[in-house]
């Protein structure tokens, strides 16, 4: 993968930004370098970048290209999958400093709130669940529950980056998804 240009990342990320969902670093980077690839077409057909792409339509059909690639697995995933990634998971936000939690999140990993945090009610902080047919979904880490997707790739390797986004949440620096003024 091409390093994207300067403005592309910032673009979208305004983009996911606008979104409930959470989005790697990984994901943003993948979703800019296809933005440029589409402006660099637009300019091999004779248009200007910023023409190319001025109502952001360029931009947008990178910025979801990408996130769906991470929303559901080509083909389902088999428990064994499932308990390798779970634990890398567990791993990944215990290495944050992370307190994991039991939750009655069916398939999830739970994770305790931190001090001076947001706080959701008598949810007991986060939980972060993985299914056969799903990326990554944060929940609250309660029996009654949304769910919010987690576009990041589905690898014991990008389970690091879940678990920054998740304590990104936890500390409130990154948009809490399940506030509706966001």
């Amino acid at each position: 993968m091409t390093t994207p240009s300067a403005d592309s990342p910032a673009r979208i990320r305004r983009i996911y930004d606008g979104q409930a969902g959470l989005y790697a670093p990984s994901v943003v980077t993948e979703a800019a370098a296809l933005l440029d690839a589409y402006l660099a077409t637009a300019e091999q057909h004779g248009l200007d970048r910023k023409a190319a792409d001025d109502e952001g339509w360029l931009a947008l059909a990178a910025a979801e290209a990408v996130s769906q690639k991470y929303r559901r697995p080509k083909t389902e995933r088999t428990s064994a999958e499932l308990n390798k990634l779970s634990t890398a998971l567990t791993n990944a936000l215990t290495a944050e400093g992370l307190e994991v939690v039991p939750t009655p999140v069916r398939m999830g990993v739970g994770v305790s709130p931190v001090p001076g945090g947001p706080t959701w009610g008598m949810a007991g902080g986060l939980a972060v669940a993985l299914y056969s047919d799903s990326g990554w979904e944060l929940m609250l880490n309660a029996t009654r529950t949304t769910s919010h997707s987690i576009c990041a790739p589905v690898t014991e390797a990008s389970a690091a980056e879940v678990a920054q986004l998740v304590h990104g949440v936890l500390r409130g620096d990154i948009a809490d998804p399940f506030r509706r003024n966001r």
